[in-house]
């Protein structure tokens, strides 16, 4: 949805020795365009890095009902419930309208918030293909 775009890798890539874009703008940053999902390239006149996401089956799924996701209204009785079949009974949880995360609603104070199905993941650089 609007203002979610994916950002890519926060490390910028490697420039060759004899780059002209570099010698040209010491300062240039390229950026990193995600070429298909989980899959980000960087292409410069000297080059180019990839970087792969790891795949969602070896990341842990986050837990709607863990008390850690929880964005319950300040004034709300079961802010600090942990108790599991009194979650189950006051929270709703369905699957969000863009996919890749839940819409939780509790019933006590009506407050609504998005838990992602997976936390965010560790980026990595992978070398060049060679």
């Amino acid at each position: 949805m609007f203002g979610l775009k994916k950002k890519g890798p926060t490390q910028p890539i490697t420039h060759a020795d004899y780059c002209k874009i570099v010698k040209a703008d010491p300062t240039v940053q390229i950026e990193w365009s995600e070429v298909e999902t989980g899959h980000w390239e960087a292409v410069c006149v000297c080059g180019a890095e990839y970087f792969h996401e790891p795949p969602a089956e070896d990341r842990v799924r986050l837990d709607p009902y863990d008390p850690s996701t929880f964005r319950h209204a300040g004034q709300c009785e079961h802010r600090e419930t942990d108790d599991p079949v009194l979650l189950k009974a006051i929270l709703k949880v369905r699957d969000g309208m863009g996919g890749g995360y839940w819409w939780v609603q509790c019933a006590t104070c009506e407050h609504g918030w998005q838990v992602p199905h997976y936390p965010q993941p560790p980026m990595r650089l992978m070398p060049p293909p060679k």
